[in-house]
């Protein structure tokens, strides 16, 4: 039998991978964008046995929406199954998972031009060139809603105690819609929901990155 041991001599905890996302954005790109090769450019040369690592700024065709509200970007993840029951078991036997959907949601807190443009399901290539452009537009018959992909960057800490996130959905696309409110107290906002698809051509539906500012190479 192998030796017992407390409870607090066992514990592995770690408050330096303690996460928060107050450093934040999501650029959103048509569905027909490149994929980037890489998330992270990196420099080797910078200081003696440290690799310096920072994300790569945002590719052609990505768009920055710009403020996000306080209640950040929301993943939600629903799976359904099925259960398979027998005459002689109250519990089920074997349960079979059938669907697996994943969904982002994101209130967008200024009123702009491309904020706007999201909001009217317009695809990014279509967009004003910036953000404070005047807009005009206009709903009509709605047959379907453009694809995109979307981007988001996250940074926890300061320096070379930062750590940056990448986290990537490859086909996605407008499955929802929150209010949108006129008053003299609130901000007006555009809230919306994503569901994440896979793309055929990379195989991926979404991906999750995580990166130190710094990387200790030495032994």
């Amino acid at each position: 039998m192998s030796p017992g041991a407390t409870v607090a001599d066992q514990l592995v905890d770690n408050n330096s991978q303690i996460r928060k996302h107050g450093t934040q954005l999501m650029a959103i790109a048509d569905g027909s964008a490149a994929v980037p090769s890489s998330f992270w450019s990196i420099d080797t040369t910078t200081r003696a046995g440290k690799t310096l690592v920072l994300p790569n700024l945002l590719p052609a065709g990505y768009v920055n929406m710009g403020y996000i509200t306080t209640d950040g970007i929301s993943e939600s993840r629903d799976v359904g199954s099925s259960d398979l029951n027998m005459v002689q078991d109250i519990e089920p036997v074997r349960s079979d998972i059938e669907t697996l959907t994943r969904t982002l949601q994101v209130t967008f807190g200024e009123s702009s031009s491309w904020t706007k443009a999201l909001a009217h399901n317009i695809p990014v290539k279509d967009w004003p060139a910036t953000k404070s452009s005047s807009f005009a537009y206009h709903d009509g018959a709605v047959n379907e809603f453009p694809y995109y992909r979307i981007l988001i960057l996250t940074q926890d800490g300061v320096g070379d105690a930062a750590v940056y996130r990448v986290e990537f959905a490859y086909r996605a696309k407008i499955t929802d819609m929150g209010d949108r409110t006129l008053n003299r107290t609130d901000a007006e906002t555009t809230q919306r929901t994503f569901t994440c698809y896979r793309d055929e051509v990379v195989g991926k539906s979404y991906s999750e990155l995580s990166e130190p500012a710094v990387r200790n190479t030495t032994a």
